[in-house]
C-alpha cells in the first residue's frame, strides 16, 4: 500500500454526483425561467430570460415577485429567501463544472480554472461529499420553486391549505 497516492478518488462516483448535481441545477433553472414567464403575464416574457445566465434569471425573478402586489407576503418572503438560497447553490456549482481537473500539493484533485483578471489560476479541491449534498440542495429548491410556481399559475389564491392551519 506503500505506492498508494494519498488522495484518490473515485471518479466513477464523482461523475455520478456531478451529473446528479448538473442535471438537478437545470432543473431548476428551468422553474425559475418558468416562473419568469407565469409572472410577466406576456407571451414574451420568455424573451426576458432565454439565453440568460442563472443569475440573471434569479435577479429577473425576483424583479417580478416585488411587482406584483397580490402576492401575500409570507410567499414573497419565502420566495425571495428560495432566490437567496438558489443564488448560492448556482454559485457552489461554478467551482465544480467551470474548470479543468488538476492535482495540487500531495496530489489532491480538484478543479483548475482561469479567473477573469487575474493572472494565476484558481483551485478548488474536489470533494465528493460536498458535491453530493450540493445535488441535494438543488433539489430540495426544486420543490420549493414548484411548489412556488404552483401559486403563481393559480393566481395567489388567498386560500391555501397553509393558511387553513394557521387560521
Amino acid at each position: 500500500m506503500a505506492d498508494t497516492p494519498p488522495h484518490m478518488l473515485d471518479f466513477d462516483a464523482l461523475d455520478r454526483a456531478l451529473g446528479w448535481m448538473i442535471r438537478d441545477a437545470a432543473t431548476l433553472e428551468m422553474y425559475m425561467e418558468t416562473i419568469v414567464k407565469v409572472l410577466c403575464e406576456s407571451p414574451y416574457g420568455a424573451l426576458l430570460i432565454s439565453g440568460e445566465s442563472s443569475s440573471r434569471v434569479l435577479n429577473v425573478c425576483k424583479v417580478l415577485i416585488d411587482a406584483h402586489p397580490e402576492v401575500p407576503d409570507a410567499h414573497r418572503t419565502e420566495f425571495k429567501k428560495t432566490l437567496v438560497e438558489a443564488k448560492a447553490a448556482f454559485e457552489r456549482r461554478h467551482s465544480y463544472v467551470h474548470g479543468a481537473i488538476g492535482w495540487a500539493g500531495a496530489g489532491i484533485p480538484g478543479n483548475v480554472r482561469s479567473r477573469r483578471l487575474r493572472a494565476g489560476q484558481d483551485f478548488q479541491p474536489l470533494d465528493l461529499e460536498d458535491l453530493q449534498q450540493l445535488a441535494g440542495e438543488f433539489n430540495r429548491l426544486i420543490g420549493r420553486a414548484n411548489s412556488f410556481l404552483g401559486l403563481a399559475l393559480a393566481g395567489f389564491p388567498s386560500h391555501t391549505p397553509e393558511a387553513s392551519i394557521n387560521n
